[in-house]
């Protein structure tokens, strides 16, 4: 009524006073510590949480039932403003862990204590290399990853790194439950053999750890000298062609291994890499299959892994692929026509030889099957007989494989 009357006259009401909130008393509500549990050795993080904001910083005091376990700071400070402020939490490895362990961290603000227990595993110990700190490179080191206890049920898998692209090593390793660590499996790391020393890292990973060693790669390097991959200029298909390495200087530590190649597609068999020991010197032997049907050049190279290669260019020339008769069973003392034919066409002219092991049969000495063609014919004789007989007929040309075809000689009616 007043109000009204008062706002009648043009007169404004006084305003209601603002009622001042009471001052929070902030104290502390929660120490937070990782859920699960942490790697011994490795990182973790809690919070500390007060019950409300403060318009002045708050230190909480922080202390570890054991800190030669588990090590904290001395005090958190909660900004003002702020409900809640991380810490960090250092583990450490006195000593192994087997079975349940856990360490208690204690908050302090202002009189109220919170105490939780931080569970603890066995985290990773060592990275080893087997006692070595520098191998050849090319050399398979051996590592072992080793934790401050055993394994869980069911493992432990750990991440493994290399830094460096001349040491390969797997992405990660399970260490079996029940074990104290493992070695990581031979097949699953390789060195690569590089020209200059250098020093590589591996790292290997569990959640909040991780731990690192290096080993050396030493350089390796092999200098053959005059060295040589050599064979006759020219050669005949569809036979072996033989041509010498030369290795002048011994092999050094790690042996070599040489592989052979060719620039022709039709010599699908090539040799089968070859092994060298620390060591070896001299000549060796290497054989390739020629095809019959190639001519022209085919350019052979060895190449030292690693190393260097050298190349040698021999002439190939069609070999044979074909002798035949006609007709098989002849009467003695009848002619026959034989055919002497190529894997393909040559661009020169190919000399055969011709032999027949029974004198009954009667061949040219030899043939020549003209440039631009594939095979020659040519005509035998045969002596009359008395009684069945046969005879081997034998082409054979310059160099390479021969090749022999039956005849049968049979007497006249």
């Amino acid at each position: 009524m007043a109000a009204a009357l008062l706002g009648a006259f043009g007169l404004a009401a006084p305003a209601v006073a603002d009622v001042p909130q009471a001052p929070c008393g902030p104290w502390l509500q929660a120490l937070d510590l990782p859920d699960g549990k942490v790697h011994s050795g490795g990182e973790a993080q809690g919070v500390v949480k007060v019950s409300c904001s403060s318009p002045i910083p708050l230190t909480v005091t922080m202390t570890s039932a054991d800190a030669s376990w588990v090590s904290v700071p001395a005090t958190v400070v909660v900004p003002a403003g702020a409900t809640e402020a991380a810490f960090p939490i250092q583990t450490h490895q006195p000593d192994y862990i087997y079975g349940d362990f856990s360490v208690s961290l204690t908050a302090e603000l202002r009189g109220r204590t919170l105490t939780e227990p931080l569970a603890l595993q066995p985290g990773l110990r060592f990275v080893d290399f087997g006692g070595v700190s520098s191998i050849v490179s090319g050399d398979d080191p051996s590592i072992t990853v080793g934790l401050n206890g055993t394994a869980p049920a069911g493992g432990m898998v750990v991440s493994l790194e290399s830094d460096h692209p001349a040491l390969e090593v797997p992405a990660s390793i399970t260490i079996p439950g029940g074990a104290l660590g493992m070695g990581v499996p031979s097949s699953e790391v390789k060195s690569t053999r590089i020209p200059v020393d250098a020093d590589v890292t591996v790292t290997a990973k569990l959640p909040g750890q991780s731990l690192s060693n290096v080993i050396r790669l030493l350089a390796w390097n092999y200098e053959p000298g005059d060295w040589g991959f050599t064979g006759p200029a020219e050669t005949y298909g569809g036979s072996n062609y033989t041509m010498t390495l030369n290795l002048p200087n011994p092999v050094p530590h790690g042996g070599i291994r040489v592989i052979f190649s060719s620039d022709n597609p039709k010599l699908s068999s090539l040799p089968q890499p070859r092994e060298f020991m620390e060591g070896t010197t001299g000549t060796f032997q290497v054989q390739f299959s020629m095809p019959p049907d190639i001519d022209g050049d085919v350019t052979l190279t060895a190449t030292i892994e690693g190393v260097e290669s050298r190349s040698h260019t021999v002439r190939v020339h069609p070999g044979l692929t074909g002798l035949d008769i006609e007709p098989s069973f002849i009467t003695g003392g009848q002619p026959f026509v034989g055919t002497v034919r190529l894997g393909t066409a040559t661009s020169v002219p190919v000399t055969i030889q011709l032999d027949s092991s029974n004198p009954v049969v009667q061949v040219p000495a030899e043939v020549t099957i003209p440039a631009g063609q594939s095979s020659v014919s040519f005509q035998g004789t045969t002596s009359p007989v008395d009684g069945f007989t046969d005879s081997t007929i034998t082409a054979r040309p310059p160099s390479g494989a021969t090749w022999e075809t039956n005849v049968y000689v049979v007497p006249g009616t």
